[in-house]
């Protein structure tokens, strides 16, 4: 082989950091070391520079890294490349936990850290060898699809070359590099596929590797920022403290960030030092302010631990990237809004408010997957975190939307960027400006999306009613099938707070059945008789019967419930001139019905601040 290009694929979308991209390391690590071995190579990051496709479609092997949201770029490229007769090469997290559905767009996967893996391949193509000896390679066999084992993870990682970012193609001005002084991570956050791509362990560069990488970069570029993309940067506290007195006794000290938690603000010789070193801004992953999502995350912290970060961090002149993870089956409209002030309270630098993606790899994407919940989507391209792809259990899919994105346009406003002017931070305030534009281009872009879920939640509506829904005002009456008093009170008050009438029938739907229990017993009674004799009893007098099924074995047998539920489905098909019924699941303590009262409220307002107070006051305990 002679000539290899490297691809690392940008999302489909722009984003709020459109504007401020900072390469990933992968490709540029893995271009380094097989243009040490005597290969020409070109390196593409499509965030800082288009693909020459006549460079491209010169070469001998195409390799792309994907992620998930940009597996469908990857896929197209591909295309390309093996139409044109060029073997193609995936790697990244996306081939690592998808790797039967990657392996159709392309003639080998690599799975997982994949420095050695891609060294061996070549020499095996070149030589004509075995892949089946190739740790962590996925290929092609007489039509089938082969998985070699895994590769175990390389523990020392100075045998690897320093990342030459020169080998990136383009206008490229290389103010901003990116530095990995270690990888893995021992946290478990749920959301999160790190762990199960880099490991739970921690394997960190020496010290002088670490320095010298810097230095080299710094001898090469004029450097704007310099990032360290450690998943923690601060997870060994005395290593860092090395790293960083290195830094400063050597004069090496370009303007830089890092990803930390909110371990690194207790300690105070760590501060003092990342000040002297030059630190401008932590990227700190607080994920959420709500402390039932913050344990549903497996987080190990505490608000106060947040609040305390901030503090710190603030008073040793240390700006502040504030991340954010919004849609837990724990969260709601108004942890949205509260982690928006929170934000501005605290006085947060800069934030991002990623919306819950369970991506493959993740603890999240696996429950989703074997408890059977579904995703609104399998267009890859929307798993980027800024995209709604699953129903939370606290909202509709249509307000986690629109709320995150109005949330982080609120933040990037323009009376925001002129109060940090005003401060004097104009650096701030150009950010904030330049957010502001990209997030409204995102709804531009994103407007069919954003209605499409806004027509779904209407759907659901007119599935459930079972007809399109044309009242807005109404009378109804509630069908008390059991004797649960909560869930009467529940829907009454959730009706009332909404202004909608409700009718009491001369007998409930429960009195009948027990009146005939006998009889049913003895089947000389049906229930669908029953059923009907109450609705005629409403007839012209409402115009939808709600019907709540609470499963009380006590009460009624469990067939009668399911009689009743069949017969409700059947009148409300066939029978227009009785009142419509609305049948659902009713359970207080359950999520879920707060989602069917909301889309039972649409039938009658269409204001969802209004449905949603209706719904916090019907199932917060008396």
């Amino acid at each position: 082989m002679r000539k290899i290009v490297l691809v690392e694929t940008k999302s489909t979308y722009i984003h709020v950091y459109s504007h401020v991209p900072i390469p990933r390391v992968g490709s540029v690590l893995l271009g380094t070391i097989l243009r040490d071995l005597g290969y020409e190579v070109k390196v593409y990051i499509e965030e800082l520079g288009e693909v020459d496709f006549r460079e491209f479609l010169d070469a001998d092997l195409i390799g792309i890294s994907t992620l998930t949201s940009t597996a469908p770029r990857s896929y197209k490229l591909a295309k390309i490349a093996r139409e044109a007769g060029i073997p193609v090469v995936l790697g990244g997290t996306h081939p690592t936990f998808e790797p039967d559905e990657c392996l159709d767009h392309a003639d080998f996967l690599i799975r997982g850290e994949g420095e050695e893996t891609l060294v061996e391949l070549i020499h095996c193509i070149e030589e004509k060898g075995d892949f089946s000896k190739i740790l962590g390679l996925s290929y092609w066999q007489d039509g089938r699809k082969i998985h070699n084992p895994p590769r175990p993870l390389k523990e020392n990682l100075d045998v690897y070359p320093i990342p030459d970012f020169t080998l990136v193609e383009g206008n490229i001005k290389h103010s901003i590099v990116s530095v990995v002084t270690g990888r893995g991570c021992p946290f478990d956050c749920t959301f999160c596929s790190v762990p199960a791509f880099n490991g739970k362990g921690y394997r960190g560069l020496s010290i002088n590797k670490v320095l010298k990488e810097i230095e080299f970069h710094m001898s090469r570029f004029d450097l704007s920022f310099l990032f360290f993309a450690d998943d923690i940067f601060n997870y060994n506290k005395k290593r860092t403290k090395e790293i960083l007195r290195g830094m400063i006794e050597n004069k090496l000290t370009p303007k830089w960030g890092a990803q930390v938690r909110h371990e690194a603000s207790r300690d105070p010789e760590l501060l003092e030092l990342m000040k002297k070193a030059n630190c401008d801004r932590v990227f700190v992953g607080f994920e959420s302010i709500n402390p039932k999502t913050l344990e549903l995350f497996h987080k190990k912290e505490t608000v106060e631990n947040i609040e305390n970060a901030i503090k710190a961090f603030h008073s040793h002149g240390i700006k502040i990237h504030g991340m954010f993870v919004v849609g837990s089956d724990e969260d709601s409209v108004e942890t949205i809004r509260e982690t928006r002030r929170f934000v501005e309270k605290w006085d947060i630098d800069t934030i991002q408010f990623m919306i819950l993606t369970p991506i493959p790899g993740s603890q999240d994407y696996i429950q989703f997957k074997t408890s059977g919940r579904k995703f609104l989507t399998n267009d890859w391209t929307l798993f980027d975190g800024h995209h709604v792809v699953h129903v939370p259990k606290g909202m509709t899919p249509y307000e986690l939307q629109v709320e995150t994105l109005t949330a982080m346009k609120d933040f990037y406003s323009l009376k925001a960027a002129f109060k940090r002017a005003i401060r004097g931070d104009f650096y701030e305030a150009g950010l904030r400006l330049t957010a502001h534009r990209l997030l409204k281009n995102w709804f531009k872009i994103n407007d069919d999306y954003i209605q499409k879920l806004k027509t779904d939640l209407y759907n659901e509506v007119k599935e459930l009613v079972g007809q399109e829904p044309v009242k807005k005002t109404g009378v109804i009456a509630i069908a008390d099938i059991t004797s649960s008093e909560t869930i009467k009170r529940a829907l009454e008050t959730f009706f009332q707070e909404l202004g909608v009438k409700v009718e009491d029938s001369i007998k409930g739907l429960g009195e009948l059945v027990t009146e005939r229990q006998e009889q049913l017993a003895q089947g000389k009674e049906k229930i669908v008789k029953i059923v009907y004799d109450y609705m005629e009893s409403l007839k012209g007098k409402v115009d939808y019967v709600i019907m709540p099924i609470v499963e009380d074995l006590e009460e009624y047998p469990s067939k009668w419930i399911t009689s009743i539920e069949e017969v409700a489905k059947a009148i409300k098909s066939t029978v227009n001139s009785l009142p419509h019924i609305i049948h659902i699941q009713a359970d207080v303590k359950s999520k879920s019905l707060q989602q069917t009262l909301t889309q039972i409220g649409l039938i009658f307002t269409d204001d969802l601040n209004k449905i949603r107070r209706a719904c916090s006051k019907a199932l917060t305990p008396a």
